[in-house]
């Protein structure tokens, strides 16, 4: 991995990391919910993958929100550059963003994500189970980074996800 560092971004980063996910998932979408997000304060940690000096990976997580109890933390979106894609970047990414977030006590990290992808860390749809969403199925996971709240409860997605809260 020699060359290729992960950091915090900073302001600079904004235009390549817009730039970087609307190339990445071949559409604006991601990117324009990456600027609600940071409208709405909803960011928790951003991560950028530098190389040779260029961006070609960025991480966000966000506040998301547990009915009644203690809130949680979502994954998403991420994307790499997709000249470099397949070269590990992605993993770097997630990892060191694991890292950070458990340092900071948080205690559990939810994604919808590719199924093949995030068990690889640990992400299961087990962990996510006690939780409730309209989001279902095997793409929604969890990650428990430490014991303790919250357990279960109904989650909260930032509005520029525009996921309802689902019913009791």
């Amino acid at each position: 991995m020699s060359g290729k560092i992960i950091r915090p971004i900073t302001p600079a980063d904004r235009p390549a990391i817009l730039d970087l996910n609307t190339r990445a998932f071949g559409e604006p979408d991601e990117a324009q919910m990456i600027e609600q997000m940071e409208k709405d304060k909803d960011i928790v940690l951003q991560l950028a993958a530098e190389m040779d000096g260029q961006i070609v990976g960025h991480i966000l997580f966000y506040a998301l929100g547990v009915f009644g109890r203690i809130g949680a933390v979502g994954l998403g979106p991420m994307s790499v550059d997709p000249w470099v894609q397949k070269e590990g970047i992605g993993k770097m990414l997630v990892n060191t963003g694991i890292k950070v977030l458990r340092q900071g006590g948080v205690s559990i990290v939810f994604v919808l994500g590719h199924d093949w992808f995030y068990p690889k860390f640990g992400f299961s749809t087990e962990q996510a189970a006690d939780f409730k969403t309209t989001l279902t199925g095997p793409h929604f996971m969890a990650l428990r980074l430490r014991p303790g709240p919250p357990m279960s409860g109904r989650l909260i997605f930032p509005a520029a996800f525009g996921v309802p809260i689902a019913e009791v």
